[in-house]
């Protein structure tokens, strides 16, 4: 099973940089990718049930800074739209970030939909760490693999 996995984030290097470490790590599938909130918002959660019902939670590496609706702000109306059943119907939202601030941790913590943090760049460590998250969420979920 591969982990389905988008990556929200305005620096095309960013959204790279991270693909390529996902794909080394072999476990994580193809990566979809949107360089903002409101494309992200747009593309993938404007029409209720457009997503399979049936499928894997989508693993989301949400950037916090971004121009327009930043990552909080688009977690929220995801959250918001999320439960008008628009967007994919399971979801494991990271923040994914160069910030190491305890106040941008601890807001990204507050977050309903928000299960992790992951620093840029994204190493092998982090990879790894995304993986972990992503098990230990099907399993509190009772996903049988």
């Amino acid at each position: 099973m591969k982990i389905p996995t988008m990556i929200v984030d305005d620096e095309k290097v960013d959204r790279y940089t991270a693909r390529r470490r996902l794909e080394r790590h072999g476990g994580f599938g193809e990566v979809i990718e949107a360089e903002s909130g409101d494309a992200f918002l747009e593309t993938h959660c404007s029409v209720p049930g457009a997503w399979p019902k049936d499928g894997l939670p989508i693993l989301i590496l949400m950037d916090i800074n971004m121009p327009g609706r930043d990552g909080f702000e688009t977690v929220a109306e995801l959250d918001r739209r999320h439960q008008r059943g628009m967007g994919p119907p399971s979801l494991v939202v990271t923040m994914f970030t160069s910030s190491s601030s305890p106040r941008d941790r601890a807001r990204a913590a507050a977050l309903p939909l928000v299960r992790g943090y992951a620093e840029k760049p994204l190493d092998a460590a982090g990879a790894e760490a995304l993986d972990a998250l992503y098990s230990a969420h099907l399993r509190s979920i009772g996903y049988a693999a």
